[in-house]
């Protein structure tokens, strides 16, 4: 059966599936027989690389530095497709995860960093589907804004449509300007080219300790519900843990966010700007939370004039 080259199929139809085991490139001893189980390999002017897995380079006494999660895609794209290669390498970048590309006669293979395996896996599904998660660039704002008002014409909190021009707007073009922008944490949903979807998270302190408030989020009306939202949350929780942030701070329903970890700051010891907010105001704890923090969460600064 001839291999897949429609782009859009082959996308659709990725099914990336990963190996078990960790693996390893390494250099190959120049004049050593080959043996060993040797997944691939590649010969250069200057030696022979081969891939295999991790333990097996330990048995067999190879240096590495380099350990990966390898994630196959099921679909049985041909060898002289175009597109392929380019959109998930261009996925994967997006999302701050280094890859390598082994291409068999069947399936295109991904060699990805083993502790963002799981990432990497998400991003795949995602692209799947049409979807393309990255950092906001200063020539998409206009496009930003007006995704925001049209995300918001109706209010999140009356269910009623909003007459002029949404707060969620004009609360966002401060944000962009402000001080506690933090650029690698304002992050675009795109599909087709199209960005359908944005978060932005800024600075945030309780006291001395700094951490990120997100929001607002905005997805199309004719997208949402459909994982947008949601796989703007994840990544943007994937970025903050690996910046070493401590905790995400959100105003949003108790009863959709504590899907994505979130719990009521005051189960922390986090008091709310305003004490109305209850159980609405929530925390997200990483790993880089610290023990013992009390005290009040400030915003950035724009917040304060909402």
């Amino acid at each position: 059966m001839p291999g897949e080259t429609d782009l859009k199929t082959l996308l659709e139809s990725l099914h990336p599936v990963i190996r078990d085991g960790d693996y390893v490139y390494a250099l190959w001893p120049h004049g050593k027989p080959l043996e060993g189980d040797i997944e691939a390999a590649v010969r250069e002017a200057e030696g022979l690389t081969v891939v295999m897995r991790r333990d097996e380079a330990d048995r067999l006494g190879l240096a590495y530095d380099f350990v990966a999660s390898w994630i196959t895609l099921q679909i049985h794209s041909a060898l002289e497709a175009v597109g392929l290669t380019a959109a998930v390498s261009a996925a994967l970048t997006h999302a701050g995860i280094s890859c390598n590309v082994l291409a068999g006669f069947h399936h295109d293979h991904l060699l990805v960093p083993v502790a963002q395996a799981d990432r990497a896996l998400d991003v795949l599904r995602l692209l799947a589907r049409g979807v393309v998660l990255r950092t906001e660039r200063p020539e998409d704002r206009p496009e930003i804004l007006e995704l925001t008002a049209r995300a918001f014409s109706v209010s999140p909190v009356t269910g009623e449509p909003v007459e002029g021009t949404p707060l969620e707007v004009g609360l966002l073009r401060e944000l962009f300007e402000c001080d506690e922008y933090i650029p690698e944490l304002s992050i675009v949903a795109e599909i087709g080219g199209d960005i359908v979807g944005h978060a932005i998270s800024t600075r945030g302190w309780i006291d001395d300790l700094e951490l990120v408030g997100l929001g607002p989020i905005g997805v199309l009306p004719q997208f949402q519900r459909r994982g947008v939202g949601s796989a703007l949350m994840r990544e943007t929780a994937a970025r903050a843990t690996a910046a070493g942030e401590p905790a995400i701070a959100l105003l949003g329903s108790p009863l959709y966010y504590p899907r994505f970890g979130y719990v009521p700051a005051m189960s922390l010891g986090v008091e709310s700007p305003e004490a109305a907010w209850g159980d609405h105001f929530q925390l997200l704890p990483l790993p880089a939370w610290p023990d013992g923090v009390r005290g009040t969460f400030r915003y950035a600064e724009p917040f304060e004039r909402v």
